[in-house]
């Protein structure tokens, strides 16, 4: 019988599912569909609605739509109206999305179940799971449900004659009947009924049988046939078993009797031989077949092709097996978790050190081995990494039994994810770096000594270079304006600058490379800075017989920096230019805009040049151009390299350019423009109305030189000047003297060095607070001028000191009213 009797006499019921359809589509584990002829989806079973979480009526309005991947949509409509149209097999693969938005590979098969006249009239279909390849095609049967007539003019009975003897002892013939319509149509439903599920089974693309009471195979579709070779009479019954793996027929038989026993679903994995002798392996799943009274009826199952399945989980084992060997090889520690973070391997590494078995270390027995200081710290970034996926990354010390110390080790972790993103293992690494990090810590302290010989080395540099400087403007004061004396001071006094330049550069390079400068960022004009500093250079160039040159806009252009910090650079741009550059030449310093957000600085020279090689490390520390015996450029090589820093701590950038040997060299210098509104234009200061008076100025210092030299100095500026050499000496002197300023050295010897002097003085009773007490030192990193503000100090000066910027405070305070 084929499908034209699903409709016979039941034009109405064209495209319902029949009830033995739906029992077995319900009790398969696959996801199947039905389709009207036209390609109209009208049934999906509970395991499409389970694993997309739809309700039937969205599944079957939308067919495929309803949870299609959107990459696939377009193709997967296409080849599924072409099938339509065309009345062929439909097979395509596709990603479906799952309850819980994820996506998973399926492949959606389809056949056409034809009528008499070799039409479609229905569509059968399973969607398969492929990303695990644990499941394959599966087919359901359709059902039509029969209506009885129900005009009562014409019934069935069942009629029965009895001869009887009556009371006049007369024989008489009595006739019964029974109306046996309902049963007889129940009956011609059950035979089509079985005849539809027969002809839907038989084109089904898997293994569907039917079994009897007993256990016996009553039904077993063509499919099985195909796959094994055996005839429709050998697959009956038992005979089924003979396909079976010889090692593996027992226990196919003893399940399906006790399940048979208990009323009860099973599965099972087993191989069967195929048709060409090779053996493939399934899944054989079946639920009992229950009747409208509750007995049972046999069972109804399919036979699923799991072969590529289980060539990937031998695969798995092999490569498992492959890669524990390797990790027990390896000298480092590897480890694997579960998706929750539960570890549940150690390599033989982990092992030897924690003293512990295998079964030993699953779960969280490793936080034991944890230092306590580092437990906390481990496990929040552990629980994070296992909560949001990200690799995980840390350094701890661990306590292992087979170690004399806790050794430190770098721990790192990476999550593998499953073909729908989600974690499936966790794979990570425990590399000892114990020898490391001593080594770190040697490093660093080798590091904070050499920032402690550099700021020594500053100051016992600087120390001489003030009483150099106070004698030569001593001499230029008092001494007769003779040539020769004019010439020497000159001398003197450059040489001195250029020693504080280059102990200043050798301690801001190594600053700025441990990113121990702190910018003091305020909204600076550009222009105005260039100019200033362009300017306060000019003498030096002029003096070096070069001429500068400027190109500025006529407005303001702002940038947010530390004036300080940025005029620094550029002086040391104008040093190097001039350092370079032969008498009669040339030094430009040009600004220009030349977008919406960065301002460009051009220091260029007419200068000897660079050649390519020279360019590319000339902003290098201890780089240098001058590579001459005679040295007569002179320099560390540190100049450009602070520059490069210097700009680089504003977000900008420096760069240098030049045709050559002879041709000069431009330094580029690129800043981001800030784009905030402009401050409040500045109000000018009201001239003092306060008469001069001469200062009383105490000098602290325990360098004799230094501070008579000084203190000679200051009194030809007309001030009253006092000395003493040592800190107490000093705080006495001023409760005597009582200065209006004082200037203290901090390194004293004695017990109480500058910074004593300054908590002396400014905690003194009875003692009134000089105006202005200044620190002198050696000693310029933040740290010693953030203690000389906490010791009670105004300002602070760096050996040798600038005299001309000594000379405007002083005579700042002098005016004011005494």
């Amino acid at each position: 019988m084929n499908a034209t009797a699903s409709a016979r006499g039941h034009d109405d019921e064209e495209g319902k599912v029949d009830l033995q359809f739906r029992l077995l589509a319900e009790m398969l584990p696959q996801m199947v569909w039905a389709a009207r002829g036209d390609g109209a989806w009208d049934y999906v079973n509970e395991q499409w609605r389970t694993y997309t979480a739809l309700t039937a009526e969205q599944l079957t309005r939308a067919g495929f739509a309803a949870a299609v991947h959107p990459d696939d949509a377009a193709r997967s409509a296409a080849a599924w109206r072409a099938a339509v149209e065309r009345g062929a097999p439909f097979a395509e693969e596709l990603r479906l999305r799952r309850h819980d938005g994820a996506y998973r590979w399926f492949l959606a098969r389809g056949e056409p179940v034809r009528d008499g006249a070799g039409r479609v009239v229905r569509w059968l279909g399973t969607s398969t799971d492929v990303d695990e390849r644990r499941r394959a095609e599966a087919g359901a049967p359709g059902q039509v449900d029969d209506e009885l007539p129900s005009d009562g003019r014409a019934l069935l009975v069942e009629s029965r004659m009895q001869l009887v003897e009556g009371m006049d002892r007369r024989r008489i013939v009595l006739e019964t009947a029974r109306d046996v319509t309902a049963r007889r149509n129940a009956e011609e439903s059950l035979r089509e009924s079985m005849a539809r599920f027969r002809n839907i089974a038989d084109h089904a693309p898997v293994v569907i049988w039917v079994t009897a009471r007993d256990g016996s195979c009553i039904y077993v579709n063509p499919r099985w046939r195909e796959l094994t070779g055996q005839t429709e009479a050998e697959s009956l019954g038992f005979g089924w078993l003979a396909a079976v793996h010889p090692s593996e027929q027992e226990e196919a038989a003893e399940t399906f009797r006790q399940a048979n026993a208990r009323r009860e679903a099973f599965r099972i994995d087993y191989r069967f031989r195929r048709s060409d002798g090779a053996y493939r392996w399934c899944i054989d799943a079946a639920h009992p077949w229950i009747g409208p009274d509750g007995e049972l009826l046999g069972y109804v199952g399919s036979v699923i092709d799991i072969s590529e399945r289980k060539e990937a989980e031998l695969l798995l084992r092999e490569s498992e097996a492959r890669f524990r060997q390797l990790a027990d090889a390896m000298p480092q520690i590897v480890w694997t978790a579960k998706p929750d973070g539960s570890i549940d391997y150690y390599n033989r590494r982990w092992l030897e050190l924690a003293g512990a078995e295998g079964a030993e270390v699953a779960g969280d027995t490793w936080i034991s081995f944890l230092h306590e200081d580092d437990r906390q710290r481990v496990l929040d970034t552990w629980s994070r990494s296992v909560a949001t996926g990200a690799p995980y990354e840390v350094e701890h010390r661990t306590a292992f039994p087979a170690a004399r110390e806790p050794r430190w080790y770098l721990v790192r972790a990476v999550p593998i994810r499953g073909a729908s993103g989600e974690i499936v293992r966790w794979y990570g690494t425990c590399t000892d770096i114990h020898d490391a990090k001593l080594a770190e810590v040697a490093l660093k302290e080798a590091d904070q000594r050499k920032d402690d010989f550099l700021a020594m080395l500053a100051h016992e540099l600087r120390n001489p270079l003030g009483p150099i400087r106070n004698a030569v403007e001593l001499l230029r004061r008092t001494g007769e304006q003779q040539p020769a004396l004019v010439r020497a001071c000159g001398v003197i006094d450059r040489q001195v600058s250029h020693m504080a330049r280059l102990v200043d550069d050798l301690l801001d390079v190594s600053r700025v490379a441990r990113g121990r400068i702190q910018l003091r960022e305020e909204r600076c004009d550009l222009v105005r800075l260039l100019r200033h500093t362009s300017e306060d250079y000019r003498s030096t160039l002029e003096a070096s017989g070069l001429r500068l040159d400027l190109k500025l806009p006529a407005g303001p252009v702002w940038v947010l920096g530390d004036p300080t910090r940025l005029s620094q650079a550029v002086s040391n741009l104008l040093h190097n230019a001039s350092k370079f550059t032969d008498p009669g030449g040339r030094v430009t310093v040009a600004l220009s805009v030349t977008s919406e957000s960065s301002a460009v600085v051009r220091v260029r020279d007419t200068g000897i040049g660079v050649d390519p090689a020279t360019l590319a490390r000339m902003f290098e520390p201890f780089s240098q151009a001058d590579r001459s015996l005679d040295r007569s450029r002179g320099g560390l090589g540190l100049g450009l390299a602070l520059v490069k820093g210097l700009v680089g701590l504003h977000g900008g950038t420096v760069s240098a350019e030049s045709g050559g040997i002879g041709h000069g060299t431009e330094m580029v210098v690129c800043l981001p423009i800030e784009r905030s509104p402009a401050p409040p234009a500045e109000r000018s200061a009201r001239p003092s109305s306060g008469s001069s008076h001469a200062l009383r100025i105490l000098i602290i210092e325990d360098n004799v030189d230094a501070a008579e030299s000084l203190q000679a100095l200051l009194a030809l500026y007309g001030y009253r000047v006092e000395v003493a050499l040592s800190g107490p000496a000093g705080v006495t002197a001023a409760r005597s003297f009582r200065p209006e300023v004082i200037l203290c050295d901090i390194g004293l010897p004695g017990g109480m060095d500058g910074y004593g002097v300054a908590r002396a003085l400014r905690g003194s009773v009875g003692l009134s607070s000089p105006s202005l007490m200044i620190a002198l030192t050696g000693y310029g990193q933040e740290e010693d001028q953030r203690r000389v503000r906490e010791a009670g100090f105004d300002m602070h000066f760096i050996k040798p000191i600038d005299l001309s910027s000594l000379q405007r405070i002083l005579a700042s305070l002098a005016s004011s009213p005494a």
